[in-house]
């Protein structure tokens, strides 16, 4: 039976469809709320869970806790960071039988997520039709595929795959959001979307331990076929809660409407969003400039290949450790924005320390430095995500994430070319660190401001 959910009413004067949130005296709206009407008038109000509802509004909430969401959307994601981060392990073995150098991982690495950006901005509709839960499994039947034409070893089907996983790995943010805002408490919002994104640098850590040892026990090719069985699997498991996650879901709420314009005018118009966008495509930017080049650099500057490998698995220590950590310090000492100022002005600092990084520099003052690196540049994601969609119009979860979404893989795609380029230009990987550096202090000012709208 549908439950009934009591909420405290809007301003008077308020328009429909937008959160509470969204008022900065209790009643005048944010700017850039008309600018959503036409998006938010083509379907009817949700008759679906969402995470504010009207008064006396009738909803059915999904029939899963807390911690079963929070576990589903986590092994979702690990699943899928699991397939996504494989490519460049397996690029070794791999490349000579595709017939390409190995330095090639990287065009194939674009490839995924420009389609990854393509499939995030444009996952309102699919989620909505799938129901979020259904499309989550969707992403991970999509990655097994991907992998598996990889396993094929023929160039154009390696393409096709890479095309795959980025189709699998955009929506998995933007499907994940409808799970948790349904469910999680104001209270343990950041927090929850924080264990959840630490998929992610899990996923990557089992990646790099289990791959190249079953590489060396079957190939590679038996390899990226486990991982595609490995997806495949948990896709299945997912299968006996799917009823109670979707139910009322599909099909229904602002998002159902929303073409990919839709999602990027959303971020747009609404200053609050359109700020998370510009900040996630920065954030992503310096993430992947240190994951990239880390190690790289390190070895440069004289440091052996076991010892920058020890920074970077600290790195990703500090990653993981920090997305839980900034999640409970968003959700009960700063605010979300005065958070990610904090993470962002410590990527700044880390990353101009990183330039200052030299051969007389002894192991334990690098591997403090990477850990601080990666208790900020790895560490933001879970915030960022909790906060857009609480930021986002009722109903239209989905589609604000996919919107920002786009921001941040468009920084994947962008920010380490530039850093590339400083780097060659210049002769040292000093001056690109600096650069990335003051895109975090930035970031740090911007958040640090007052809100806009």
């Amino acid at each position: 039976m549908p439950a009934t959910v009591e909420s405290k009413a809007a301003p008077a004067g308020a328009p429909q469809g937008l959160h509470h949130e969204q008022y900065d005296n209790g009643t005048q709206p944010l700017a850039g709320g008309a600018a959503l009407a036409p998006i938010c008038r083509r379907v009817s109000q949700p008759p679906g869970p969402v995470p504010f509802p009207a008064p006396g509004t009738t909803v059915e909430a999904p029939r899963v806790g807390v911690s079963t969401a929070v576990g589903v959307a986590f092994a979702v994601q690990t699943g899928v960071a699991l397939v996504i981060f494989a490519p460049p392990v397996l690029a070794p073995a791999a490349t000579p039988a595709i017939g390409v150098h190995a330095s090639t991982v990287g065009i194939f690495t674009s490839i995924v997520y420009l389609f990854a950006a393509i499939a995030a901005v444009s996952s309102a509709r699919p989620v909505a039709a799938l129901g979020a839960l259904r499309a989550s499994q969707a992403c991970l039947l999509l990655v097994a595929a991907g992998i598996v034409l990889v396993a094929t070893a023929s160039l154009p089907l390696v393409v096709l795959g890479a095309v795959l996983l980025g189709l699998g790995y955009g929506p998995v943010t933007p499907s994940s959001a409808i799970i948790l805002v349904s469910t999680l408490p104001a209270r343990y919002r950041s927090l929850g979307f924080s264990i959840k994104q630490t998929g992610v640098p899990v996923g990557a850590g089992v990646c790099g331990l289990a791959i190249p040892a079953l590489v060396a026990a079957f190939g590679w090719q038996v390899a990226a076929c486990a991982l595609a069985a490995a997806a495949v699997i948990g896709a299945m498991a997912c299968q006996p809660l799917q009823r109670d996650f979707d139910r009322g879901v599909r099909g229904s709420g602002p998002s159902a409407g929303a073409s990919p314009l839709d999602s990027l005018a959303l971020v747009w118009r609404l200053p609050r969003l359109r700020e998370l966008a510009i900040g996630s495509f920065v954030f992503a930017g310096i993430q992947m400039c240190v994951v990239t080049y880390l190690v790289v650099f390190l070895t440069d500057t004289g440091l052996g290949l076991a010892a920058a490998g020890l920074a970077m698995t600290c790195a990703m220590v500090g990653g993981l450790v920090g997305r839980i950590g900034w999640g409970w310090v968003a959700d009960n000492l700063l605010a979300p924005r005065r958070t990610l100022a904090l993470v962002s002005l410590l990527m700044g600092v880390t990353s101009i320390a990183l330039a200052c990084v030299g051969p007389s520099w002894p192991l334990p003052a690098v591997i403090a430095l990477s850990v601080a690196a990666g208790l900020s540049s790895i560490a933001w994601n879970g915030v960022y995500l909790a906060e857009v969609a609480h930021r986002a119009p009722e109903g239209m979860a989905t589609a604000a994430t996919g919107g920002t979404m786009f921001c941040t893989y468009a920084g994947v795609m962008v920010w380490p070319s530039v850093f590339y380029g400083v780097q060659a230009a210049s002769g040292d990987y000093a001056a690109a660190f600096v650069l990335v550096g003051l895109l975090g202090l930035a970031g740090a000012g911007m958040f640090a401001r007052r809100a806009p709208g």
